[in-house]
């Protein structure tokens, strides 16, 4: 993942960009808009145009100063069956096979019929995407090399690799053909729903000049996960508290806790799929970037030991698939883990270190340090120096060279006299899989299992376990984000003409 653009320039230049004051405000019941959308990422700008396209008037309210939500962070994977590039290099591929795969990396705790729903449509909404803008990278499809593999190439990119290209495309789209019906306001943070009479009729906002209310037939959230809001982890899913993020500031999950004010139930609040692994730079250092994940040792060494706090392996640390590793953190207390090598090992890695800054994160020495022995290296992390000494003695043994131990490793190591070395790491969120159930119209679903009339989700704030099940798939961050989004808008617009 990497910035992209700035969505102020993007939308400025397309006069879609209109205050970040707002309208009046209703100051009785009508309504501003057919359709209110709150926030304006992957999810939030596909139901602007679903909706749009269904003829309904929108409002888009964003509470950063610019749009683009996490799109404006993240990298632009979407996966698809059979589509046109995979037919152009002979790849042969079923909506079937799709949902077998996610179904086997997420562990089949994916709602079936929303897996259903987006694996059906993904095909024409990439094609819709790169007829109307959206330049394919001619090297895909690819089996995305950060996830648990698919069984066939579907992942895809645009050729400028963000997620911001799927928005820019929507955009332009939405300017060209409805641009009248569209208004877009920043600094509009939505700070509760208006119920009246069990209904959902309008959402409060603070902004520049105070509070507001604006009113509309449908309200959809895509206000994303709430992977930065340290609070909210405890509270929902308490278990994760000391894992670290790398999700954007803005991913306070205000929406979900709203939706479930309103009577909404709220699904797979205790899931959370540690990535591998955060670096921080201090004990209370939790939001971390990318530059501050592991990941290069699984990606590009061999040999290293990965324990837990009693100093005891837990993974095959070497393994072509990421899914393991990942779902194994889940039973390490806190998440944290300590990687563990030597001198010789480094020099079998052909003498390079694995991280890019891994001198000045030894200068630093917090996250990585270095020690004469077995011993003094565990005791500095407070780690079991008897058990990570077993465990080195272990994988050392001569009988252990070659052979395949208990995790599948083949790729072991013996350690020599050292020095040592080792980085601490943490299990990291990257998404949230929890957030507000929603039934296959993408309506918000209430304790008695009725929707909550006229609220609906998409995106991460219903979660990415709703569609992806407990694990991470290539190419559905992206993907099924935007297909709900256009989903829901379509909904909510057809609600808000007939009221059913």
């Amino acid at each position: 993942m990497k910035p992209s653009f700035t969505a102020f320039g993007l939308f400025a230049a397309l006069s879609l960009l209109v205050s970040c004051v707002g309208l009046a405000g209703s100051p009785s019941t009508s309504n501003d808009a057919d359709v209110i959308v709150v926030g304006s990422g992957l999810a939030g700008y596909g139901a602007v145009y679903g909706a749009l396209e269904k003829g309904a008037k929108v409002l888009l309210l964003e509470k950063n100063d610019k749009l683009g939500g996490t799109s404006l962070i993240s990298t632009g994977t979407f996966s698809a069956a059979g589509t046109r590039l995979q037919k152009s290099k002979g790849i042969v591929d079923s909506v079937q096979s799709h949902i077998d795969d996610i179904n086997r990396i997420g562990h089949s705790k994916a709602d079936p019929v929303l897996l259903k729903r987006f694996a059906e449509e993904a095909t024409a909404v990439w094609e819709w995407f790169v007829d109307n803008g959206l330049s394919p990278n001619p090297s895909g499809p690819v089996i995305d090399p950060v996830h648990s593999p698919y069984s066939v190439p579907r992942t895809m990119t645009p050729t400028k690799n963000s997620a911001n290209e799927y928005v820019r495309v929507l955009a332009e789209q939405a300017k060209a053909k409805y641009g009248e019906r569209l208004t877009a306001l920043v600094k509009a943070k939505v700070t509760d729903l208006v119920l009246e009479k069990g209904k959902v009729v309008g959402v409060k906002v603070s902004g520049p000049e105070g509070e507001k209310v604006y009113r509309a037939k449908a309200i959809i959230l895509a206000t994303g996960g709430y992977g930065s809001n340290r609070e909210m982890v405890k509270k929902y899913s308490p278990k994760y508290a000391e894992f670290r993020t790398v999700t954007a500031p803005w991913s306070t999950g205000e929406g979900i806790e709203m939706a479930a004010k309103a009577g909404a139930t709220l699904v797979n609040m205790d899931y959370i799929v540690g990535y591998f692994g955060g670096m921080p730079k201090a004990a209370d250092h939790y939001a971390l970037g990318f530059g501050d994940l592991s990941s290069g040792f699984a990606e590009r060494w061999t040999g290293e030991i990965w324990v837990d706090a009693d100093g005891k392996r837990f993974v095959n640390e070497d393994g072509d698939d990421e899914d393991p590793r990942e779902t194994a953190i889940d039973g390490i207390k806190d998440g944290k883990i300590l990687i563990v090598f030597d001198q010789g090992i480094i020099d079998k890695n052909g003498g390079k270190t694995p991280l890019r800054d891994f001198d000045a994160r030894l200068a630093q020495g917090y996250a990585v340090k270095k020690a004469d022995s077995v011993e003094r290296l565990a005791s500095s992390f407070g780690v079991d120096p008897a058990g990570l000494r077993m465990t080195i003695d272990t994988v050392s043994a001569p009988s252990a060279q070659g052979q395949r131990d208990a995790f599948g490793k083949t790729t072991g190591m013996a350690f020599g006299s050292g020095p040592y070395y080792g980085v601490l790491c943490y299990g990291t969120i990257f998404m949230t899989q929890g957030g507000i159930k929603v039934d296959s119209r993408l309506r918000a679903v209430g304790a008695d299992g009725k929707p909550v009339t006229g609220l609906y989700a998409a995106g991460e704030s219903m979660g990415t376990s709703q569609w992806g099940g407990r694990g991470y798939a290539g190419g559905t961050g992206v993907a099924p984000a935007v297909i709900f989004g256009l989903d829901a808008g379509r909904e909510a617009a057809a609600f808000a003409k007939s009221g059913k």
